[in-house]
């Protein structure tokens, strides 16, 4: 299968500058089988396409984004779209119209290239991380001021997404989402969870109590929950354990998490493996109130073999399991995270099972339930664009819905 992948950001995983987004057409394309012939078209950034990248696909096709000030003015200071209007350039929709009628399928990735869609030719896929009209709503709900603009962005981005070509099988990451955007739109939206990195080797507790978040640190929901880590959480911890220090790790802090380090709270910045930061901790803790899709981090701290205590809002969509314990309230928080922190601690011995009576098991070989392979993810994508040739009428493919 000859395969166009058109992705809003250069596939990647720097620990600086990727993020969720970049990160899944970075592994989706590494772990497609060899019989899949993909011809990537991307958007420049500051993270230069990996070399594993290059090598696997057949072709690389880089654009230039419109500049910042320009697309401000043409997306009516963000309202329709900040990230669209720097792509939305006529060398992109030139680039998807050319380059896709010389493929069997395409598959967008991303909302910010979306737009695309309209000008692409034959069987199409379309995904993202989140819908652009359920973030719009999540910022809508924790905005402070402009709520009335916030609004108004929610409501165009999904007139947006209205418009999508009827052809196109979407696509999102959390199986919530995608049932309200399907209610939303009044047509079938399917969910493709994550995929987890697989962690080596015994998980070891650290020489004294350590608690741990981490995510993007430049992302208003985990800006929130750090905050509330470390100015409502912490200071009840260190009532029942006054020497537990706390980790914030994750790409791009902003200043006001940068100011929450202190002398038993340390801030990481773009660390290069999170697995080390969870085999660094004794819990990992996601006090999150907001949030939409599927909280990667707590995937990997479960797969890392670090018991996770969470509220519902960081657990959502995620199945039952030993290490994760889920909490509505600020003191069952705490409570759950002493109990974590009073387990005998061994001298750089392996991580012990969690207290009689706690609801959690131990991890196995470092992992206490099966994980999710991006292997997997891979063959659940390509399934959708195989559908997707397979029921495209020939009249189809070479009759893009032009749209602006």
């Amino acid at each position: 299968m000859k395969l166009l992948y058109v992705t809003e950001s250069v596939p990647n995983r720097d620990p600086e500058l990727g993020d969720g987004s970049s990160m899944i057409p970075y592994e989706v394309i590494l772990h497609l089988p060899a019989d899949v012939a993909v011809t990537l078209l991307t958007f420049s950034g500051p993270v230069p396409v990996p070399a594993d990248i290059r090598n696997r696909c057949e072709a690389v096709y880089e654009l230039a984004p419109r500049e910042e000030l320009s697309a401000f003015v043409r997306s009516l200071g963000g309202l329709t779209g900040l990230g669209k209007q720097r792509r939305a350039t006529p060398s992109a929709r030139a680039a998807a119209a050319r380059l896709s009628a010389g493929q069997d399928a395409t598959l967008i990735h991303g909302p910010h290239a979306l737009f695309l869609s309209h000008h692409v030719t034959g069987p199409l896929v379309l995904q993202t991380v989140d819908p652009w009209s359920i973030r719009a709503g999540m910022d809508t709900a924790i905005a402070r001021t402009f709520r009335a603009a916030y609004r108004l962005r929610e409501d165009l981005a999904a007139r947006a997404e209205r418009q999508l070509p009827p052809r196109a099988r979407l696509l999102t990451v959390g199986a919530q989402d995608a049932a309200a955007w399907s209610a939303r739109l009044g047509r079938p939206v399917r969910s493709i969870a994550n995929g987890t990195e697989v962690a080596t080797g015994p998980r070891r507790r650290p020489d004294v109590p350590v608690v741990c978040f981490a995510g993007s640190l430049n992302y208003a929901p985990n800006v929130d929950s750090a905050t509330v880590l470390v100015e409502k959480i912490a200071p009840q911890v260190w009532q029942e354990v006054p020497d537990a220090r706390f980790v914030i790790a994750g790409r791009r802090p902003t200043p006001a998490v940068q100011a929450l380090a202190g002398p038993q709270v340390d801030v990481l910045a773009n660390v290069p493996s999170i697995l080390d930061v969870f085999h660094g901790a004794d819990v990992a803790v996601f006090p999150d109130e907001h949030g939409v899709g599927i909280r990667n981090s707590v995937l990997e701290a479960l797969a890392a073999g670090l018991p996770v205590v969470a509220t519902p809002v960081a657990a959502r969509e995620l199945p039952a399991h030993p290490l994760l314990a889920v909490e509505g309230s600020t003191e069952a928080l705490v409570r759950r995270v002493v109990e974590q922190l009073a387990l005998p601690r061994a001298a750089h011995g392996p991580q012990q099972g969690p207290p009689e009576g706690s609801g959690q098991g131990a991890p196995q070989g470092g992992n206490a339930a099966p994980v999710r392979t991006w292997d997997a993810v891979a063959e659940e994508y390509l399934a959708e664009v195989r559908a997707a040739a397979a029921s495209s009428p020939a009249g189809e493919l070479s009759q893009p819905n032009r749209q602006p």
